[in-house]
């Protein structure tokens, strides 16, 4: 008596679905899962028929999202942002599922459900404040190896295979019969991908290479937002920050990045504070990147949350506004051009932590060849160390180097290549100070040079597509 997949009740797959998904995606996730998470969904819609049917699946794939993110949501951060991002990220997916359901005894179909995710995804994370949350191609972020693809055509690429390997799965055991593009090509994708990642990370790290000696320096604050912390303790937190950055200066430091709202401080006392920090950095010859918040406004609430960029003369090279504040976080939006500073031989720029979660400002130091990147950031237990992890793909797309400095969660020292050569849990016994060797100068990578690229491909594939299906129907109609 042969098994049939159809024996087996639709809502199964659904309630799989949720836990693969669930498992793919954000904290405790777990690799492997990414290469099968859309399987039980997949194989949902191609068993079943009918809106009612429909409305289950729109509800499932809310339902394993609103998982995802509840697996990231600690104190501070309200459950009220679980939706705030589950239904989003799920309204994103839906066009995928649907289209890919009508259409998938067609030529090429295979192709249709990653090409338009992987254009779902590219959009969401350049057109809205949602970032790149959620993104399959961060399913692998323990994967070093793998990791290294996104190199070459950035996360679209690696996000566009999981996807295909999703699909043929799904085609293998509904139809149980193989073909070129629905194992034999995927799959020699992947081993290629194994096997490219492998070399290029270990001949990478097989080079001498000339570094700087960079820090981190960590801080106690609290400060997010009313009611401000008192003067009293502010101050204090401003002293404990000029002492390690001097500290740390003691040992030969060239940079060293505070992390997100380190302090607050009012418009009336910005110039003070700012002269403080000079007087250290010329005195150690140091630079540094000293992140804070100002209030500007009491009602509506509404803070700047930015960084002095101050060189080892002890001169203010420029500031800089949080370009993408978290959605809900009351900050001044930054406008102005991204800006890099030369340090020895190094160029170095700057961004905020949510910053870098939208490749496209990571596109932007890639253009002006940024051979280190500073992340002041301030993460929560829920996306700690994942968030980090997300910035490592970063470098990788880039080719450059990136001090995440982090308050509520992982600093580290990130290679060109991913690597984390250094870091640090703010939540460990610590004296929150960082020192490591970092490269100094950056790599080319193909995706730096081409963009995104395989993001046209992938529009092109979907008009050629379309443009199939309309000759089909005027061929039947004749």
């Amino acid at each position: 008596m042969s098994f049939s997949i159809k024996s087996i009740k639709p809502i199964l797959f659904l309630i799989i679905g949720i836990v693969t998904i669930s498992v793919a995606h954000m904290s405790f996730s777990v690799d492997l899962f990414g290469w099968f998470a859309n399987v039980p969904f997949l194989i949902y819609l191609s068993l079943t028929k009918g809106w009612k049917m429909r409305i289950l699946f729109v509800f499932s794939l809310i339902v394993a999202w609103s998982f995802v993110v509840l697996k990231i949501v600690t104190p501070p951060i309200p459950f009220a942002m679980i939706f705030l991002f589950s239904i989003p990220i799920s309204l994103f997916h839906l066009p995928a599922y649907f289209i890919w359901d009508k259409f998938k005894n067609h030529k090429w179909s295979i192709l249709l459900f990653p090409a338009i995710l992987t254009i779902m995804e590219w959009i969401q994370y350049t057109y809205t404040p949602f970032a790149s949350w959620g993104v399959m191609a961060y399913s692998q972020s323990n994967s070093i190896n793998i990791m290294q693809f996104v190199s070459v055509f950035g996360m679209a690429g690696l996000s566009f295979l999981i996807y295909w390997v999703n699909v043929s799965i799904t085609q293998l055991i509904i139809r149980k019969r193989t073909s070129f593009l629905s194992l034999y090509l995927p799959l020699s994708i992947l081993i290629s991908v194994i096997i490219f990642g492998s070399l290029r990370f270990d001949i990478g790290k097989s080079k001498g290479v000339k570094t700087m000696k960079v820090a981190t320096v960590g801080t106690n604050s609290t400060v997010s937002g009313l009611p401000l912390p008192t003067k009293e303790s502010n101050d204090i937190v401003i002293s404990e920050l000029l002492t390690k950055t001097e500290k740390a200066g003691s040992f030969g430091t060239k940079l060293i990045v505070w992390n997100e709202a380190s302090f607050y401080t009012l418009p009336k006392d910005e110039t003070a504070i700012i002269n403080l920090i000079k007087y250290v950095a010329k005195e150690k010859n140091i630079s540094i990147v000293a992140s804070y918040v100002m209030p500007i406004s009491e009602n509506p609430f509404q803070y700047e949350n930015k960084f002095v960029f101050i060189n080892g003369k002890g001169e203010l090279e420029y500031s800089y506004l949080k370009h993408q504040p978290v959605p809900g976080e009351p900050a001044k939006q930054g406008t102005k051009q991204f800006r890099i500073v030369q340090i020895s031989e190094s160029k170095i720029g700057g961004a905020i932590c949510y910053d870098y979660d939208f490749p496209y400002i990571a596109q932007e130091f890639g253009k002006l060849k940024a051979d280190i990147v500073a992340v002041p950031s301030s993460d929560w237990r829920g996306i700690d160390p994942l968030h980090t992890r997300m910035a490592a793909f970063r470098a990788i797309e880039q080719g450059h180097s990136i001090i995440r400095s982090t308050r509520f969660g992982l600093s580290a020292i990130i290679t060109p290549y991913g690597e984390m050569i250094s870091q640090s849990s703010s939540f460990d016994e610590n004296n929150k100070i960082m020192i490591a060797n970092i490269q100094a100068k950056g790599i080319k990578t193909i995706y730096s040079v081409i963009g995104d690229i395989f993001i046209y491909l992938c529009f092109g594939f979907l008009l050629l597509f379309i443009i199939g299906i309309i000759k089909r129907k005027q061929q039947v109609i004749e």
